[in-house]
């Protein structure tokens, strides 16, 4: 938990801390949590706490997370199904949209001092390398996301269709579930307007890409995966993409979770 700063002009001890600033009040954060449970071999470091909740609650906020996601991209030039099924032979799991864009949102938080971002060993990803790691982000990510279409009973008659595990074949094992309303149309999109499945639902005030803020969509369809996209453009977040496809540029963020 943190606490929020009442008093003004007081002198404060930052040498453990990092100071947010919020619409409810500022916060005086930790530079230091419990350290995220990663599996042996990995190093902590090179992950980033993938933030389930920022509440503000009265005098107090908190903090949680119950996943890692790599903070370099990994598996470069493997097709959609193959990508998941090395991902998954490692340990690990590539990001649904629903973890994936909060993500990026939070991680333009922190460089913008509205939030706090940690890596998997518990410290506070900040400074230079805060900056190198939202510039990754913001503008060399080229990565599949865990989601797909097919029709069915849900938004546009299509259902969302995600990979959770491998069966005893290696052959990848999916779950759908009714895909909840969206944007349907190629547009620059509101970053805030995500929905529980990590879509957007509103239109962006602005063509012009503001990392954070917007990003560019492509409408969900039946028989395409997803892949998010960010260059010196801007952010792209692709829900028409070819399964059978493959480029050298395009790989995977690793996730781990909490068993």
């Amino acid at each position: 938990m943190a606490a929020l700063i009442r008093t003004v002009g007081q002198k404060l001890e930052l040498s453990n801390k990092t100071l947010i600033h919020t619409s409810n009040g500022d916060y005086l954060f930790d530079k230091s949590i419990p350290a995220f449970d990663m599996p042996l071999g990995t190093e902590p470091r090179e992950y980033a706490m993938v933030q389930d909740a920022f509440v503000v609650d009265g005098n107090d906020a908190g903090y949680s997370a119950s996943s890692a996601i790599s903070m370099a991209q990994k598996f470069n030039g493997l097709k959609y199904i193959p990508t998941h099924v090395e991902v998954l032979k490692s340990g690990f799991a590539i990001p649904t949209p629903s973890r994936f864009m909060p993500h990026l949102r939070n991680v333009n938080d922190a460089l913008k001092g509205r939030g706090v971002l940690y890596d998997a060993s518990g410290n506070l990803i900040e400074g230079e390398r805060l900056n190198q790691y939202a510039n990754r982000m913001n503008h060399n990510c080229w990565v599949w996301l865990n989601a797909g279409f097919q029709k069915g009973n849900g938004f546009k008659g299509l259902e969302l269709v995600t990979i959770s595990g491998l069966d005893d074949k290696g052959e990848p094992i999916t779950n759908a579930v009714p895909l909840e309303d969206c944007l349907e149309e190629n547009c620059w999109a509101d970053a805030e307007s995500v929905n529980a499945q990590g879509f957007p639902t509103k239109k962006s005030k602005t063509d012009n890409y503001e990392p954070g803020k917007n990003f560019y969509s492509w409408y969900p369809r039946p028989g395409a995966v997803v892949r998010f996209v960010a260059d010196s453009g801007g952010a792209y977040l692709s829900c028409d993409g070819d399964p059978g496809n493959r480029y050298d540029s395009l790989g995977v963020r690793f996730v781990a979770r909490k068993n």
